[in-house]
């Protein structure tokens, strides 16, 4: 800059003409030349300053002004010519002046403009043609302030004087505007130098804030494990402070694991095996902290920093938190485990009703594989009756409805019809939109049948009450008939016409009193004298007296097992359980097929149907089965095949009673009875039988007690039945007992109180008046407690739980009953 002012001065001194020789002194040339480039270098320093202030430019431009001015003034005393040169004072100061203005205005257009226009703007360029006119402007002022006169000889020194050619001229110029050229390449350089350093310093400073500001740890570590840099994110992610630089502290706080749970030894770290050259990307590891148990998941990627040719080796570590994700991808897996693993049907559906997921509890149910249905209709799944259900469910669906346990039937892979319960809820997507469903599918099939089972035991308890009610009424009357007739017989000895009637009522009677025993034994209202039995044995015994029975057209086959403990039953209603059971299986097979007994041990758990429906508890039962190759049932006879009176059989071929009381047999001694059957393929009758706590055959030895004389023994009988009151007397007289009646428990009370003598207490155990013969027999025992006593009943059902603890303490005759029984119960009673 200096040097260019200086080449216009040059320049301008040049076109100066006189019509005199001029030389000029060489070394105040150049001092004029320090002066412009003193003036200059103080312009660009003031218009380089920050902040500049408006003093500041004042005072710089009266330095620049002045150092203009006097590069003008030392150029004017460099010329030696034969005159002398005087100046105008006020175009001196005026010159002086405009020098300062121009510099003035020229720092401070230079210090608006240096960074806010760019380079080669029309701004600069028109503040540059400005400055240059307004210099030109005071070098003309200050030419034309000179005034020369002449005088005869050459004024100042000539030692070092020069003429200025035009070659000296165009030289000036040309290395000014070299000069030129080269600052401003060099500005322009340096101004380029200058923006890419603030590029550099914005560039470096927006890096730092990024490295800062990441969420990943970045570490960068030197071959012997030293952390040479790393960012805030790794100080927080490994849980070091700013100061430390050992990597080591890391493995000393933190313990890391595999996906799997095994422990990682440090020599093992991604970032110990990177030293060794070994990179990974993505390294998911697990990591625990010693201190605070606190776990946390990372993904760690290692590479090697670039270097220079013997530059150090370094290796840049990146960690990224993915303890969210970790946690969540765990939830996620634990759900889906849930899912696999339940084993309800879990299926997804989309809303066109497509299967879009399917667990493994979906192929247990249904049947079919996860490959076979995502994908398929879930009206694959529907029988053909229910197809419009599909449709009220879609419907619902997409109104975001929910269905909760919606009981209705599908069809498995193996066209086998289940009951199912749905729950059926709507999948929504981020917008609230109803994109598809979740559906549970519980298979209720195997509830349904308990629950039909356990209606139809209730429904077979309710028929027992009711049964044994009426065989409890019954046997009253027949009781009345039989004694009658018996008295009757001995009246009518002389007359065979009329004792040949009395015998034929009497056979109606026992038939009578036998149906009434059947009724009484599916009502579990039978006297039973369970003891140790060998079920073997017995299996034995039916099938030998049944051989003729059963017909050669039968193939009978029995397999027991000898070692099988004995059962806790009555061995006589077993024989007839098992009679009956072989009957019913000779009349489903008439056309030939075959017959198989089986005998073996069997554990019912929890989960047996019969033990879930509450019939019998789970523990060891002794299992008698009796297969046949028959006719079979339908599910609606096996559905009443234990009803008294219900009989598939022609009219008169049966009474509806054998498996009715093959049941109440069983229930009675403790077990319970399961029936399978297959029309066309035949029938299985299962019976499980309670273990005895004493081995069969064991019998309790039993001294006789001697005959006691019963002549006058006062015997009290206590029966509501009138009959039965006059019969029971007449039995008791005719053996020589002293008979008392009472028609109730109150009356019997008033006999017993004054009468103390009375020996024996017959008493039947339900009561018109309120007091049973349990609660007769108590009270009896505190006014008497020597008396001895029998109970007489038809089993009524609402004793029936009592029943079984008096069978126990007393012995007991059933309604009906013939004299020859009568008797011997009265004598074991007394004996």
């Amino acid at each position: 800059m200096g040097t260019g002012i200086w080449a216009m001065h040059s320049i301008g001194m040049e076109a100066f003409r006189l019509p005199i020789p001029v030389l000029y002194d060489w070394p105040t040339v150049l001092l004029s030349l320090v002066a412009a480039v003193l003036a200059s270098g103080t312009a660009l320093w003031t218009v380089s300053q920050r902040g500049l202030k408006q003093a500041q430019i004042v005072y710089g431009s009266i330095a620049v002004g002045g150092g203009i001015a006097a590069m003008h003034y030392i150029g004017m005393d460099a010329m030696r010519l034969p005159a002398i040169c005087e100046y105008s004072p006020w175009l001196v100061t005026l010159s002086v002046l405009d020098a300062m203005v121009i510099s003035f205005a020229a720092l401070k257009m230079g210090y608006s403009l240096r960074t806010r226009v760019p380079a080669g703007g029309w701004r600069k360029t028109g503040a540059a043609v400005l400055m240059g006119a307004a210099i030109s402007t005071m070098y003309f002022l200050g030419m034309a302030a000179a005034k020369f006169k002449p005088v005869a000889a050459m004024q100042g020194g000539l030692d070092h004087a020069v003429r200025v050619s035009t070659l000296v001229v165009l030289c000036i110029v040309l290395v000014a505007l070299m000069l030129l050229c080269v600052v401003f390449l060099s500005a322009r350089l340096n101004r380029v130098f200058s923006e890419q350093e603030e590029q550099l310093e914005e560039n470096q400073v927006l890096v730092a804030a990024i490295f800062d500001n990441m969420t990943e740890g970045v570490v960068v570590m030197n071959g012997e494990g030293k952390i040479v840099v790393r960012n805030k994110a790794a100080n927080r992610l490994l849980g070091i402070g700013a100061e430390e630089q050992d990597y080591g502290a890391v493995t000393r706080q933190f313990e890391a694991f595999h996906l799997d749970g095994s422990l990682v030894s440090p020599e093992n770290w991604p970032t110990a095996r990177a030293l060794r050259r070994e990179y990974f990307q993505n390294y998911a590891i697990r990591l625990r902290n010693k201190k605070t148990g606190e776990m946390g998941a990372r993904e760690i990627s290692t590479s090697p920093m670039p270097r220079r040719p013997g530059g150090e080796f370094q290796v840049l570590v990146t960690y990224r938190d993915t303890t969210q994700r970790w946690i969540v991808d765990e939830a996620r897996n634990r759900l889906a485990s849930i899912v696999e693993s339940s084993e309800d049907a879990i299926i997804g559906k989309d809303v066109h009703g497509f299967i879009t997921s399917w667990n493994r509890g979906a192929e247990r149910v249904f049947g079919y594989r996860s490959e076979e249905m995502v994908g398929q209709s879930v009206r694959r799944l529907l029988p053909p009756e229910l197809e419009e259900e599909e449709d009220d469910i879609q419907e619902r669906m997409l109104r975001g409805e929910t269905m909760e346990h919606f009981e209705t039937k599908r069809v498995t892979k193996a066209r086998k019809l289940i009951h199912v319960s749905l729950t059926i809820s709507p999948i929504r997507d981020g917008a609230g939109k109803v994109v598809g469903a979740s559906k549970i599918a519980r298979d209720i099939t195997e509830k349904r049948h308990l629950e039909q089972q356990l209606h139809q035991s209730q429904k077979l308890e309710a028929l027992g009450q009711l049964t044994g009610g009426i065989a409890h009424d019954f046997n009253n009357l027949l009781g009345v008939v039989m004694g009658n007739l018996d008295l009757v017989e001995r009246q009518v000895e002389e007359q065979p016409v009329v004792r040949k009637r009395v015998k034929n009522a009497q056979e109606a009677v026992t038939r009578g009193a036998e149906l009434t025993r059947r009724l009484l034994a599916f009502a579990r209202q039978e006297e039973l004298r369970a003891k140790p039995t060998n079920l073997e044995h017995c299996v034995k015994n039916v099938l030998e007296l049944a051989g003729r029975t059963l017909g050669a057209e039968i193939r009978v086959s029995a397999h027991t097992d000898p070692e099988l403990p004995a059962v806790q039953v009555d061995e006589n209603r077993l024989e007839s359980a098992i009679l009956n059971l072989l009957v019913n299986a000779r009349d489903a097979t008439p056309k030939g097929g075959s017959l198989s007994i089986t005998t073996s041990s069997r554990v019912l758990d929890q989960g047996h149907a019969t033990v879930q429906s509450g019939e019998i508890a789970a523990g060891t039962y002794a299992r008698l089965s009796i297969s046949d190759t028959g006719s079979g049932m339908t599910a609606e006879t096996l559905a009443r095949a234990v009803e008294p009176f219900f009989t598939t059989k022609e009219r008169g071929k049966g009474t509806g009673l054998g498996l009715a009381m093959v049941y109440g047999f069983v229930k009675q001694s403790g077990g319970a009875l399961s029936i399978y059957s297959e029309p066309g393929i035949g029938t299985n009758i299962t019976l499980y039988l309670p273990f005895a706590e004493v081995p069969a055959g064991v019998l309790e030895e039993t001294q006789a007690s001697p005959a006691r004389d019963i002549h006058g023994i006062k015997v009290l009988v206590v029966d509501d039945e009138e009959g039965l009151l006059e019969i029971a007397t007449t039995y008791l007289l005719e053996a020589g007992y002293k008979a008392i009646q009472a028609r109730n428990g109150r009356d019997a009370m008033d006999m017993l109180k004054k009468q103390p003598d009375i020996a024996l207490l017959m008493t039947d155990i339900i009561l018109g008046d309120g007091m049973n013969g349990v609660a007769l027999v108590q009270r009896a025992k505190e006014i008497s407690p020597s008396i001895r006593f029998l109970y007489c009943s038809g089993f009524p059902a609402d004793a029936l739980a009592d029943l079984r603890v008096l069978v126990e303490d007393a012995p007991l005759l059933n309604k009906p009953y013939q004299r020859a029984e009568f008797h011997t119960a009265v004598e074991r009673a007394i004996n």
